[in-house]
């Protein structure tokens, strides 16, 4: 094995000076194993302070956290109760006013109700207007024939008249040319009070009577006897000759 020389260097193993030395030495060394021990121990200690550190750290961060978390969700909540009474109080707004609605509805029907025209018929307060017909009946147009209507009393016609019908049974037209024909008929006749014929007149009966055609051929035969007797007698004879004739 080696053998420890001292620090000075090479010496005898057998002197005191080296036997002292080399005991300090192991002395030393023991002391310095001893103290490494303890500093290990102190070391591991140190170290098993500082993970229980850690582990409160850890510990009290956690509990941080969830504290933080838990004033969170319980902010949160509040908001969302907020939330919740803010849109109760809007649903009982927007009940109170559909209420309201309601009722202003219910008074404008009865409303309506009171002044509408019952199916069973009523009087009208007002005019009434349409742009269509009545019961089929265009009431506007009626309403101006009406106006230009004659009167059942009677009245004044204002124009002509025309049908395709009678009036009181009566053919007008038929009527009208009877008429028209009978009074060119009147203005060629001669009046019951006399006057000018400006034509021949002929008959095959009388007048007030006298068959004139009977006497035209007596007149015609007493002319010629006179016209005779005139050569013979004087005109006396002859004047009374024809008033014999004549039946005078």
């Amino acid at each position: 094995m080696a053998i420890f020389r001292g620090t000075g260097g090479s010496g005898d193993s057998t002197q005191d000076s080296t036997l002292n030395e080399v005991t300090q030495q192991a002395v030393n060394a023991t002391a310095s194993k001893t103290a490494a021990a303890s500093s290990a121990t102190a070391s591991a200690a140190s170290a098993s302070t500082a993970n229980t550190k850690a582990e409160l750290a850890t510990t009290k961060s956690t509990a941080a956290t969830n504290s933080a978390t838990a004033s969170a969700n319980s902010a949160t909540a509040s908001a969302n109760s907020a939330t919740a009474s803010g849109n109760s109080a809007t649903a009982s707004g927007n009940s109170a006013t559909a209420s309201a609605n309601s009722a202003t509805a219910a008074a404008n029907s009865a409303s309506q109700v009171a002044n509408k025209l019952p199916l069973a018929g009523g009087a009208m307060t007002g005019a009434i207007t349409t742009n269509s017909t009545f019961d089929g009946r265009d009431v506007a147009a009626d309403g101006v024939l009406a106006t230009n209507a004659l009167p059942k009393a009677g009245g004044a016609m204002t124009g002509a008249i025309t049908t395709n019908s009678t009036f009181d049974g009566v053919d007008i037209a038929t009527r009208d040319g009877i008429l028209t024909s009978t009074t060119a008929t009147a203005a060629a006749a001669l009046p019951k009070s006399g006057g000018t014929m400006t034509g021949a007149i002929t008959t095959n009966s009388t007048f007030d009577g006298v068959d004139v055609g009977v006497r035209d051929a007596v007149l015609t035969s007493t002319t010629n006897t006179v016209n005779n007797l005139s050569n013979v007698f004087d005109p006396i004879g002859t004047s009374v000759a024809m008033a014999i004739a004549l039946g005078g």
